[in-house]
């Protein structure tokens, strides 16, 4: 997914990259169904099947106030009902994005940079990495 934050001078407007869908796990909810919920929240289309393909332990920030985030990375085809053109996100408007073919992401930065490694695993395997932006 390519998206696009707020114009510039908003709060937190980073440019264009590619990042997936992603949120926080709930009280009591797993990281497989945070992870559909999150996706339907965010496209206003309901996740298909997903399938675990690694767990990412992110370090960044600078050096005194280094920040550690564990994410879980869920792959899933992609819904024929997914929108051609660039669309708003449904949990946040301020948010652009749009779909790009797999074969396509080289052309923007992906965030985290981990997550690339993880496109590629066939079925069945799932990677732990550890990643210091």
């Amino acid at each position: 997914m390519r998206a696009r934050r707020a114009p510039a001078g908003a709060p937190y407007c980073w440019g264009q990259f590619l990042v997936p869908a992603r949120g926080a796990a709930g009280s009591n909810e797993d990281t497989a169904a945070a992870a559909a919920r999150e996706w339907t929240e965010e496209t206003g289309v309901s996740a298909g099947p997903l399938r675990l393909v690694g767990v990412v332990e992110n370090f960044f920030g600078p050096n005194e106030a280094r920040e550690h985030e564990v994410g879980f990375y869920y792959r899933m085809d992609a819904p024929p009902q997914l929108p051609e053109a660039s669309f708003a996100l449904t949990d946040n408007p301020r948010v652009r994005a749009e779909w790009l073919p797999l074969d396509k992401i080289h052309i923007r930065p992906v965030y985290p940079r981990a997550a690339c490694a993880l496109l590629a695993l066939p079925p069945g395997e799932v990677r732990h990495l550890v990643h210091r932006e």
